[in-house]
């Protein structure tokens, strides 16, 4: 099941609203102090007890809820009742990151009718998107103002599972704190910063009655897993939700994103990125540097100088223990 875009991106921004820059404040926090900080602020602001857990520089934040996740409400879109031929869709995509490198197996085929419009769709339900605004709002007032020790690292991945713990069935969130807090100063738009923070329904037969999170599956997030997602997610945007569908080559498309994705972070132990086109059964390898030629410059970068834009010291290698500063922070004047 995908989680509808605007309505994730509509509960984060509403969320990011209500804290503003104010959450930027000058007291500091040790990263366990903002753990406990995170939990209490749910607690006394949303009456929402979380479990944390941090491992590694991952923090997991598990929100048992009695209610339900989504209400199915009948369609308020007005789609044409005439189908329209798709250039491409996307039938299948499998990835994973091994021997150093990026592999995408997809299988697309051309020129497909779209599919027929339904009478019905699914919204997230009133209580579950305020709990999750809450939590946005605590990591805020926490991890915003948090400094890292050797001892205690700042979390750089932050892992939200949201669960409706009578019928085993949560969201589960995967966000780099750094993009977040560049969301937060306005140095990424919304539409792109979806892109970034990974997404999906989960379902688990133990998480029912489950208030202590002790069957949540924790595991450290890697940069080269939360790279691997992000790039499936937005390939598979791109072929299946995007106002602006392919209109080059599969193998072209994929690459392109697989290239702008790695360009935005400071991680560079890969040789490149393998794509197997299943249908065509042919493989095409592309080297870090030869993929590097595929990255364009998008839409929002071009009018960034308009946006308030924070600049970040970072490791040349994320994996390495170095800590991640804001050490200047400037609004471009208008």
């Amino acid at each position: 099941m995908r989680l509808p875009a605007a309505a994730l991106v509509f509960i984060l921004i509403t969320a990011l609203s209500l804290g503003g820059c104010d959450a930027l404040k000058d007291k500091k926090y040790t990263a366990s102090e903002a753990e406990k900080k995170l939990a209490s602020f749910c607690l006394k602001e949303g009456n929402l007890n979380v479990i944390t857990k941090q491992l590694g520089k991952t923090l997991w934040v598990y929100a048992p809820l009695q209610d339900a996740i989504f209400d199915v409400k009948p369609s308020s879109d007005k789609k044409d009742t005439e189908r329209k031929i798709m250039p491409y869709s996307l039938l299948s995509l499998q990835s994973e990151f091994s021997q150093k490198y990026f592999k995408f197996n997809f299988d697309v085929v051309t020129d497909v009718l779209s599919g027929e419009p339904t009478t019905y769709g699914s919204s997230y339900n009133e209580t579950y998107t305020k709990k999750r605004q809450l939590i946005y709002q605590a990591l805020q007032e926490s991890l915003f103002n948090a400094k890292g020790t050797d001892k205690e690292p700042i979390p750089q991945f932050i892992v939200i599972l949201v669960a409706d713990i009578n019928r085993g069935v949560a969201t589960k969130s995967i966000v780099y704190l750094r993009d977040l807090r560049q969301y937060m100063t306005e140095a990424v738009p919304p539409d792109e910063y979806y892109m970034r923070e990974i997404n999906e329904v989960i379902g688990q037969e133990t998480m029912i009655h489950d208030t202590k999170g002790l069957y949540v599956p924790y595991a450290e997030i890697s940069w080269t897993y939360f790279l691997t997602e992000q790039i499936k997610n937005r390939i598979k945007f791109k072929f299946t939700a995007s106002d602006f569908p392919p209109d080059t080559d599969p193998v072209t498309e994929i690459a392109t994103m697989a290239a702008n994705t790695l360009r935005l972070y400071p991680f560079g132990e890969y040789a490149g990125v393998v794509l197997y086109d299943v249908r065509a059964k042919k493989e095409t390898v592309l080297a870090k540097e030869e993929l590097k030629k595929y990255a364009v410059k998008t839409a929002w970068e071009e009018t960034q100088g308009r946006l308030t834009t924070i600049r970040f010291e970072v490791p040349k290698d994320p994996t390495q223990p170095a800590a991640i500063t804001a050490v200047e922070s400037k609004k471009a004047s208008e």
